[in-house]
């Protein structure tokens, strides 16, 4: 083998590899992505807030906050 054609063999596979990387990095931010079916029953058993408590807080008055 002549030395140009290991050099241009040598460029080709730092290519293939530059392209390996950034899918590999695609995946990985794809990964990072989370939708909200993956979210559902994460806190089961770990809240114990109800429903009325979390009401009581979304709708307070200005009033509320005084007392």
């Amino acid at each position: 083998m002549s030395l140009a054609s290991i050099q241009s063999q040598i460029r080709s596979l730092e290519l293939q590899m530059q392209q390996l990387k950034a899918k590999v990095q695609k995946l990985e931010q794809a990964n990072l992505v989370k939708s909200f079916g993956d979210f559902y029953g994460i806190l089961k058993g770990k809240v114990e807030t109800s429903e009325e408590e979390i009401d009581a807080v979304l709708y307070r008055t200005p009033q509320d906050s005084e007392l």
